[in-house]
């Protein structure tokens, strides 16, 4: 492996959408479950992520990021599989790493150099991670509060999200543990996959290319058109605090 390399590493992880008031699980809930909740840890989080006009990236599965705040500051290349999302690391940078663009002109050849922003994300995350009875790290449970803005349409979009993600070494199943105390508090399985694509709309045209039935598409606009008012009523809500 080259210097240039970024640090590989495998995601698996489920989201979850969930109300804005809504509450994270007691730890009570968790104990019941043979889970043990660590004390919540709260980040503030920045991001921009790229593609081309033609998004070249998103048509072949593919995100790439720069992200400022947290443990995993730095620039991501994800792509998602069959497995989880296999995700490529350099360290946080003002400038593109040549790696990085290595790495693009590998998956997209010429197009990399016409890489550029799309999206803007900020994203309040408050993660707590959950251990067995033994101690052993399993998962780590992120409650997200995103607001996003699409730098090519010109739109705002919020949302609040969970994500469970399998920490190093956990088995599988875990996440089936964890999975019915989200629910039993008021979370559902998440009709998006990725943060840009809900972060630049692109969720519908991506379950039409699919082939996904009528219902799917109309709960996703539907998601998008709460997402759109959202971020509205967030910037309305800002507006009134500096009037006041």
């Amino acid at each position: 492996m080259s210097q240039n390399a970024g640090q590989q590493s495998l995601e698996v992880e489920r989201k979850y959408d969930v109300a804005a008031d809504l509450l994270l699980p007691p730890d009570a809930a968790f104990e019941e479950a043979g889970l043990r909740a660590e004390a919540p840890i709260t980040y503030e989080l920045s991001a921009i992520y790229f593609d081309t006009s033609d998004s070249d990236l998103a048509r072949r599965d593919l995100a790439l990021r720069v992200r400022r705040g947290g443990s995993d500051a730095g620039w991501h290349l994800k792509q998602r599989g069959e497995d989880g999302v296999r995700e490529l690391f350099w360290p946080l940078s003002d400038a593109m790493p040549e790696g990085v663009r290595s790495e693009l002109r590998e998956r997209i050849g010429g197009a990399a150099d016409a890489v550029s922003p799309i999206a803007e994300l900020s994203t309040e995350r408050t993660v707590v991670v959950l251990s067995d009875a033994a101690g052993a790290e399993l998962v780590e449970l992120a409650d997200d509060r995103v607001e996003a803005f699409d730098r090519v349409e010109g739109v705002a979009r919020a949302w609040r999200e969970w994500e469970a993600e399998l920490l190093p070494g956990a088995p599988a199943s875990a996440l089936d543990v964890v999975e019915p105390v989200l629910l039993a508090a008021g979370a559902a399985p998440s009709l998006s996959l990725a943060k840009i694509a809900r972060a630049t709309g692109r969720l519908v045209d991506a379950a039409r290319r699919s082939g996904a039935g009528a219902d799917r598409i109309v709960a996703l606009e539907a998601l998008d058109r709460a997402d759109r008012a959202a971020a509205d009523a967030r910037a309305d809500s800002r507006t009134e605090g500096a009037a006041e």
